[in-house]
């Protein structure tokens, strides 16, 4: 970690990460599903918890409407984030969001919904390696998405753990339509609603990704602002906190990032999670090739919670397991109970934390 100086508070941060291999083959052929899981909802998270409450949100750690969680997989739904995509619809609703690196510079999200549901969401995407291996720790989730490179399809079609709701295929896309206010590719929508009737025996809900306490570490700092410079096709992406909302909102650059509502998108918790990136073997648009981001292994992580900044490390043995966030002495990292933006942001970068 280095600090520059020039402002009191301001701390440059540009990282490293220790990463394990990767494997990228797909094998082709026609989509196959899993069968419906037999499982409950008694399923033990390795390393994260101990027990499951049945009336908390396992994606927010909050109460559950009407005091029970739905028995219903996560959905986990690719939307576009390049500058036609914007404004977004639906991510207010996810329980965690995360920002991945697309290709050419720009990013995407990958909102996951369990708790609560979301009547429009999009514009829908294609979809990306990072897609499904993120969503491996998720039990048996429903992965959403509008095609993508034929390989990328092949092997999601291949995943035994996931639904692939591919909407570029019958009968997945019946689950989406197109809306007349915007062109192709980014009119393409769809509802939480919708997805879970393409799997409606499945009511296994996921486990938890994070740990949730009500107060961060002793060890954490004041907070004001956390900048990740030239993330978003070369926009600055920051995150403020807002003591009257306690919650961090989102910026491009000083220009509120909202959605279609008008609302700001904003977070109860930011997970910045420096990881190793690399061109994918497949051109993705011209000869341009997308970006692997690699969430198995270990790196840097910073969690920004109740106005205050945490640092210390992300580890993820193999992929399937949650992500494993530990302070330098070893002892966990936690979240505070609510919404979560997961940013993957690769090795290099520069975070700038201002106190």
């Amino acid at each position: 970690m280095a600090l520059a100086g020039g402002g009191a508070g301001l701390a440059v941060v540009v990282v490293g990460g220790i990463v394990a291999g990767v494997a990228l083959a797909g094998s082709p052929g026609a989509p196959r599903h899993r069968p419906p899981p037999t499982t409950t909802t008694t399923t033990t998270v390795k390393a994260q918890v101990t027990r499951v409450d049945h009336h908390l949100c396992p994606l927010t750690g909050l109460p559950a409407g009407g005091g029970k969680v739905p028995q219903r997989p996560a959905i986990g739904v690719k939307i576009g984030n390049d500058p036609n995509s914007r404004p977004q619809t639906g991510l207010p609703n996810a329980n965690i969001v995360y920002e991945e690196m697309a290709e050419g510079g720009i990013t995407r999200y990958l909102a996951v919904f369990q708790c609560k549901q979301a009547p429009v969401i999009g514009p829908v995407r294609s979809v990306r390696w990072d897609d499904w291996h993120v969503l491996h720790s998720y039990g048996h989730p429903i992965l959403a998405f509008s095609g993508g490179i034929q390989q990328w399809n092949s092997a999601v079609a291949h995943l035994h753990w996931l639904y692939d709701a591919n909407g570029s295929f019958y009968p997945m896309a019946g689950a989406y339509y197109r809306t007349a206010n915007r062109v192709p590719p980014w009119n393409y929508y769809t509802s939480t609603g919708a997805l879970w009737k393409l799997d409606p025996t499945n009511h296994t809900p996921p486990p938890a990704q994070f740990r949730y306490t009500a107060g961060p570490a002793p060890t954490a700092t004041r907070l004001a602002s956390a900048t990740i410079v030239s993330f978003a096709g070369g926009l600055n992406v920051v995150w403020k906190w807002d003591p009257s909302t306690g919650a961090f909102e989102r910026y491009y650059g000083n220009q509120p990032d909202t959605d279609s509502s008008g609302q700001q998108l904003h977070a109860t918790n930011v997970v910045i999670q420096m990881v190793h990136t690399f061109p994918g073997p497949y051109p993705e648009s011209g000869l341009t090739t997308d970006t692997i981001s690699v969430t198995k292994g270990t790196g840097v992580a910073y969690v920004l919670r109740d106005g205050k900044l945490e640092t210390g490390t992300w580890t993820t043995p193999k992929y399937g397991d949650p992500m494993n966030l530990r302070l330098p002495d070893g002892k966990p990292m936690a979240l505070r109970p609510g919404t979560t933006w997961v940013e993957m942001v690769p090795n290099g970068y520069v975070v700038q934390f201002a106190r």
